[in-house]
């Protein structure tokens, strides 16, 4: 009876059948209801720590079926896909393109629609339910802008035989100044351009400096000089009178003579000349923007892509117009890419690529929009639609040098402030004095009807033959490197004495042969028409060409040519 007694209030500390316990909180219960000394309470402590042990392994082995399952889920789950926002309809409702299928489709709630810009990247699941916001694509399809179609779509393509394609802007370029010829980057679905690429500026590729280049450091071209000087710088000085005679300014102009006379030299002084008349008239700062394009350089084989590089050209001068500059297109090499259309290897490019060029020089009013300068040493193989009036305006020869102009030459290389030889300096008043007097007795050495002078010989149709000297094919190229080498030999002298050493008269003398000796002036082919540009006589009179001295070395050889 007491044991019972005693028993009656324990038994009430049994869970009831409702309350969920763990089997090991069972044990210890049950082993908080026996004696310490009771030996079934040593049995039960074995057996909760067998239970203790299974339970471990249980609960592990329940967590390890936990993530293969979610492995499981994974792996046999379908794949999203990625498609392209393109805007908001309706209310709820996104307007998205996958795989180049447009579709109207439900957002999940969160995910802001409001904050979903247009040409982002969204996660779509299988029910095409927007489920994620992936931001704007870093990579995909370059393309070039041919056309802005108002506000908010541009017209791309038309290159490399790829269709024309009209895009829509993204959120990212809806207030970007775009243009034709820009490089934009694409989705890959084609509907939306996502951003404008900084070119290396095929623009900019082009640019070339102009230094501080006034006319008179241009040598030996008086006449062309006073040719281009009237014909940019009077419309500008006497704007009045050319309005008042309806006088039309040129569009452009043509510089064409034996290479090395200063062609390119003349095109940055006009350049330069102009834009300091422009600057100085309008008080604006305005800075010249010379483009110096090689011929070769726009001949590709792509079909088209040469026309595109020549509507680039100008749509940059445009654009360098309109930010401020003066901009000057300077072609050297013209005949290369604007040559008559004929059969040739160039043919099929030259027959699209010349019209272009003269569309769009008709799109040029006068020369202070846009100043044109052609460069060639055959300007007779110059096609005629490019050299008419009203496109090329003025044809400027370039001649070599005469004396008085080899001597202006001299004198801009030979400045007073250069090292000269001692007894060169003793013989006369001044520094300034001792180079005139240099100067004047290498031009009639150099300028002598002499046989060791004697360069070429020339037969014509007429059966006649003609001798060519050496001063006969100099120009300000072959002087500035006459001098160049006399400068290396004296420094060569100053090392090797150790002592102070200036240019002699020798050095420029030995330079003047070693010039015509080791340099490529002669061409080295047999070529007919390389000799042709080399030499200023009318290439139908000419019937063959040969060179009186054979060069020395490999460059020895006497070529020669018969039309």
């Amino acid at each position: 009876m007491s044991d019972e007694s005693n028993r009656e209030p324990e038994e009430k500390n049994f869970p009831n059948d409702e309350e969920a316990i763990t089997l090991l909180e069972a044990f210890d219960r049950a082993l908080a209801l026996l004696p310490p000394h009771d030996f079934v309470r040593d049995r039960f402590l074995r057996l909760r720590a067998e239970v203790e042990a299974q339970e471990e392994m249980i609960g592990d082995a329940r967590e390890m079926i936990e993530k293969l399952e979610q492995v499981i889920k994974k792996v046999t789950s379908p794949a999203n896909r990625i498609g392209t926002f393109l805007g908001s309809p309706a209310r709820d409702t996104a307007q998205i393109v996958v795989g180049g299928a447009d579709y109207y489709c439900n957002v999940d709630p969160r995910i802001s629609l409001a904050q979903l810009q247009k040409g982002t990247r969204v996660l779509v699941n299988e029910a095409y339910v927007i489920v994620g916001d992936l931001g704007f694509e870093t990579a995909g399809p370059v393309t070039k802008v041919s056309e802005i179609l108002g506000s908010d779509r541009l017209r791309v393509g038309a290159e490399h035989g790829m269709q024309s394609l009209v895009l829509q802007r993204s959120a990212q370029l809806a207030k970007a100044p775009l243009k034709a010829g820009d490089d934009i980057r694409v989705d890959a679905n084609y509907r939306v351009a996502l951003e404008v690429l900084a070119r290396p500026e095929a623009r900019d590729h082009y640019l070339d400096v102009v230094p501080e280049l006034p006319w008179e450091k241009v040598g030996g071209q008086d006449e062309a000089l006073q040719a281009i000087r009237d014909a940019i710088e009077l419309p500008l000085l006497h704007e009045e009178l050319f309005q008042k005679f309806q006088h039309a300014t040129p569009k452009g102009f043509l510089l064409y003579g034996p290479p090395g006379c200063g062609k390119t030299l003349i095109g940055k002084a006009t350049a330069y000349n102009l834009t300091k008349q422009l600057r100085g008239k309008s008080g604006a700062d305005m800075r010249e923007y010379f483009m110096h394009i090689k011929g070769p350089e726009i001949l590709n084989m792509w079909v088209g892509e040469s026309e595109r590089m020549v509507r680039e050209i100008f749509a940059t001068a445009r654009e360098k117009r309109r930010e401020g500059y003066m901009p000057f297109l300077f072609i050297d090499e013209a005949e290369s890419i604007l040559g008559t259309r004929r059969a040739s290897r160039y043919s099929s490019i030259l027959s699209t690529l010349v019209p272009m060029f003269c569309s769009e020089m008709d799109g040029i009013d006068s020369l202070s929009e846009v100043v044109i300068i052609l460069a060639s040493n055959r300007a007779d193989l110059i096609d005629p639609a490019i050299l008419r009036p009203g496109r090329i305006d003025r044809k400027i020869k370039v001649n070599r040098p005469n004396k008085r102009g080899a001597q202006e030459i001299y004198r801009i290389y030979l400045t007073d402030d250069l090292p000269y030889d001692a007894a060169l300096l003793a013989a006369a008043e001044s520094t300034g004095a001792a180079i005139e007097a240099l100067i004047a007795r290498l031009i009639e050495k150099q300028f002598a009807k002499r046989e060791e002078n004697r360069l070429l010989e020339v037969t014509l149709r007429s059966g006649r033959k003609e001798a060519l000297f050496r001063s006969d094919v100099i120009s300000g190229a072959i002087i500035a490197s006459i001098v160049e080498r006399a400068k290396a030999m004296a420094i060569k002298r100053a090392i090797v004495s150790e002592k102070d050493e200036g240019i002699s008269e020798t050095d420029l003398e030995v330079a003047f042969n070693a010039e015509y000796l080791e340099n490529e002036i002669l061409p080295a082919t047999d070529i007919t028409e390389d000799w042709l540009k080399l030499i200023d006589y009318d290439p139908d009179n000419v019937v063959k060409i040969s060179p009186v001295h054979p060069l020395a070395g490999s460059k020895a050889h006497a070529p020669s040519s018969v039309i």
